[in-house]
Protein backbone atom coordinates (compact mmCIF):
# COMPACT_ATOMS: atom_id res chain seq x y z
CA UNK A 1 0.00 0.00 0.00
CA UNK A 2 2.68 2.45 0.89
CA UNK A 3 4.42 1.96 -2.52
CA UNK A 4 0.79 2.39 -4.26
CA UNK A 5 0.49 5.89 -2.48
CA UNK A 6 4.15 6.95 -2.53
CA UNK A 7 3.80 6.41 -7.27
CA UNK A 8 0.56 7.91 -7.21
CA UNK A 9 1.88 11.32 -4.90
CA UNK A 10 4.89 11.33 -7.49
CA UNK A 11 2.98 10.72 -10.93
CA UNK A 12 0.65 13.53 -9.43
CA UNK A 13 3.37 15.90 -8.46
CA UNK A 14 4.87 15.61 -12.20
CA UNK A 15 1.80 16.07 -13.96
CA UNK A 16 1.00 18.98 -11.54
CA UNK A 17 4.51 20.77 -11.96
CA UNK A 18 6.67 18.92 -14.20
CA UNK A 19 9.99 20.36 -15.93
CA UNK A 20 9.74 24.63 -16.67
CA UNK A 21 10.73 25.78 -20.34
CA UNK A 22 11.31 28.89 -21.68
CA UNK A 23 9.01 31.15 -23.49
CA UNK A 24 8.54 30.30 -26.90
CA UNK A 25 8.98 32.92 -29.44
CA UNK A 26 6.01 31.66 -31.70
CA UNK A 27 3.86 32.24 -29.10
CA UNK A 28 5.48 36.03 -28.79
CA UNK A 29 5.23 37.06 -31.93
CA UNK A 30 3.08 39.57 -33.43
CA UNK A 31 1.73 38.34 -37.44
CA UNK A 32 0.71 40.42 -39.77
CA UNK A 33 -2.84 39.92 -38.80
CA UNK A 34 -2.62 42.79 -36.38
CA UNK A 35 -4.13 46.15 -38.04
CA UNK A 36 -1.76 48.80 -37.49
CA UNK A 37 -0.52 51.89 -39.62
CA UNK A 38 3.10 53.58 -39.41
CA UNK A 39 4.90 56.13 -40.68
CA UNK A 40 6.19 55.80 -44.07
CA UNK A 41 9.50 56.35 -42.66
CA UNK A 42 9.67 53.89 -40.64
CA UNK A 43 9.04 50.64 -43.25
CA UNK A 44 12.14 48.66 -43.70
CA UNK A 45 14.14 50.68 -41.48
CA UNK A 46 14.34 49.62 -38.18
CA UNK A 47 17.28 47.62 -36.46
CA UNK A 48 17.49 45.55 -33.17
CA UNK A 49 20.75 46.73 -31.65
CA UNK A 50 20.45 45.46 -28.16
CA UNK A 51 17.94 43.21 -26.27
CA UNK A 52 19.02 42.95 -22.52
CA UNK A 53 17.54 41.65 -19.36
CA UNK A 54 15.60 38.89 -19.87
CA UNK A 55 16.40 35.60 -17.58
CA UNK A 56 17.51 31.56 -18.97
CA UNK A 57 14.68 29.29 -17.88
CA UNK A 58 16.33 27.10 -15.07
CA UNK A 59 14.11 23.76 -15.61
CA UNK A 60 13.73 22.17 -12.21
CA UNK A 61 12.65 26.10 -11.55
CA UNK A 62 10.33 28.62 -13.48
CA UNK A 63 9.79 29.54 -17.13
CA UNK A 64 11.11 33.16 -17.96
CA UNK A 65 11.37 34.52 -20.75
CA UNK A 66 15.08 34.78 -22.49
CA UNK A 67 16.72 37.28 -24.12
CA UNK A 68 17.59 35.52 -26.88
CA UNK A 69 13.83 34.61 -27.39
CA UNK A 70 12.41 38.05 -26.66
CA UNK A 71 14.77 39.60 -29.65
CA UNK A 72 13.67 36.83 -32.39
CA UNK A 73 10.26 37.39 -30.89
CA UNK A 74 10.37 41.54 -31.34
CA UNK A 75 12.59 40.92 -34.63
CA UNK A 76 9.83 38.57 -36.13
CA UNK A 77 6.83 41.46 -34.91
CA UNK A 78 9.05 44.05 -36.80
CA UNK A 79 9.19 42.02 -39.76
CA UNK A 80 5.90 40.84 -40.48
CA UNK A 81 4.53 44.11 -40.29
CA UNK A 82 7.29 45.09 -42.80
CA UNK A 83 9.29 47.52 -39.80
CA UNK A 84 12.44 45.53 -39.96
CA UNK A 85 15.32 46.93 -42.13
CA UNK A 86 16.41 44.71 -45.20
CA UNK A 87 20.07 46.71 -45.51
CA UNK A 88 23.08 46.88 -43.76
CA UNK A 89 22.11 50.64 -43.36
CA UNK A 90 19.27 51.11 -41.33
CA UNK A 91 17.69 54.31 -40.00
CA UNK A 92 16.73 53.85 -36.58
CA UNK A 93 17.93 51.48 -33.92
CA UNK A 94 15.90 49.67 -31.32
CA UNK A 95 16.78 48.49 -27.78
CA UNK A 96 14.55 46.84 -25.39
CA UNK A 97 15.47 46.24 -21.72
CA UNK A 98 13.63 43.79 -20.22
CA UNK A 99 13.26 45.88 -16.72
CA UNK A 100 10.87 43.64 -14.75
CA UNK A 101 8.79 40.44 -15.71
CA UNK A 102 6.65 39.74 -12.12
CA UNK A 103 5.69 36.31 -11.42
CA UNK A 104 3.54 34.74 -9.03
CA UNK A 105 5.08 31.51 -7.72
CA UNK A 106 1.94 29.17 -7.40
CA UNK A 107 -1.81 29.72 -7.95
CA UNK A 108 -4.71 28.52 -10.40
CA UNK A 109 -4.68 31.94 -12.44
CA UNK A 110 -1.35 32.91 -13.22
CA UNK A 111 -1.00 36.89 -13.93
CA UNK A 112 2.77 37.93 -15.25
CA UNK A 113 3.11 41.48 -15.61
CA UNK A 114 6.47 42.83 -17.92
CA UNK A 115 7.83 46.00 -17.91
CA UNK A 116 10.10 46.84 -21.04
CA UNK A 117 12.05 49.71 -21.73
CA UNK A 118 12.21 50.26 -25.56
CA UNK A 119 14.66 52.87 -26.92
CA UNK A 120 14.11 54.17 -31.00
CA UNK A 121 17.24 56.01 -32.00
CA UNK A 122 17.75 57.62 -35.03
CA UNK A 123 21.20 56.80 -35.98
CA UNK A 124 22.42 59.36 -38.18
CA UNK A 125 21.77 62.36 -35.57
CA UNK A 126 21.81 59.90 -32.70
CA UNK A 127 18.21 61.36 -31.83
CA UNK A 128 15.98 59.62 -29.16
CA UNK A 129 12.81 59.33 -30.98
CA UNK A 130 11.08 56.98 -28.49
CA UNK A 131 11.75 56.07 -25.16
CA UNK A 132 8.81 54.19 -23.34
CA UNK A 133 8.71 51.90 -20.49
CA UNK A 134 5.66 49.35 -21.45
CA UNK A 135 3.65 47.67 -18.87
CA UNK A 136 1.65 44.50 -19.52
CA UNK A 137 -0.01 42.35 -17.44
CA UNK A 138 -1.58 38.64 -18.94
CA UNK A 139 -3.66 36.12 -17.27
CA UNK A 140 -3.72 32.31 -18.11
CA UNK A 141 -6.10 30.58 -16.17
CA UNK A 142 -6.65 27.00 -15.19
CA UNK A 143 -8.65 26.32 -18.14
CA UNK A 144 -5.67 27.00 -20.24
CA UNK A 145 -3.44 24.26 -18.79
CA UNK A 146 -3.75 22.03 -16.20
CA UNK A 147 0.02 22.30 -15.58
CA UNK A 148 1.42 25.37 -13.26
CA UNK A 149 4.49 25.51 -15.05
CA UNK A 150 2.92 25.30 -18.22
CA UNK A 151 0.09 28.33 -17.22
CA UNK A 152 3.18 30.15 -16.15
CA UNK A 153 5.28 30.09 -19.71
CA UNK A 154 2.19 30.90 -21.20
CA UNK A 155 1.74 33.78 -18.71
CA UNK A 156 5.21 35.17 -19.75
CA UNK A 157 4.62 34.35 -23.22
CA UNK A 158 0.71 36.52 -23.15
CA UNK A 159 2.15 39.35 -21.22
CA UNK A 160 5.76 39.42 -24.15
CA UNK A 161 3.05 39.43 -26.83
CA UNK A 162 0.86 42.26 -25.13
CA UNK A 163 3.88 44.17 -24.37
CA UNK A 164 4.93 44.54 -28.10
CA UNK A 165 1.50 44.78 -29.19
CA UNK A 166 1.54 47.62 -27.32
CA UNK A 167 5.07 48.77 -28.42
CA UNK A 168 3.91 48.54 -31.42
CA UNK A 169 0.67 50.94 -31.05
CA UNK A 170 2.79 53.03 -29.78
CA UNK A 171 5.21 53.44 -32.69
CA UNK A 172 2.45 53.70 -34.77
CA UNK A 173 1.06 56.78 -33.31
CA UNK A 174 4.83 58.39 -34.18
CA UNK A 175 4.46 61.30 -37.15
CA UNK A 176 7.85 61.42 -38.03
CA UNK A 177 9.12 64.89 -40.19
CA UNK A 178 13.30 65.15 -40.26
CA UNK A 179 12.79 68.98 -39.03
CA UNK A 180 9.76 67.65 -36.27
CA UNK A 181 9.51 64.39 -34.74
CA UNK A 182 6.58 64.16 -32.61
CA UNK A 183 4.23 61.54 -30.89
CA UNK A 184 1.02 62.16 -31.99
CA UNK A 185 -2.10 61.03 -29.35
CA UNK A 186 -5.17 59.28 -31.02
CA UNK A 187 -8.07 59.82 -29.01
Amino acid sequence: MNLFRMSTIILAGSLMFGCASPAKVENMKIDESVNMSFDKSLTSSIEVNKVGGGEETNPMWTSEIGNNEFEAALKSSLKSLDLLSKSNQPTYELSASLMEVEQPTFGLDMEVTSSIRYILVEKISNKIILDEIIKAPYTATFGDAFSGVERLRMANEGSAKTNITKFLDELSKLKIDKSNIELVTKL
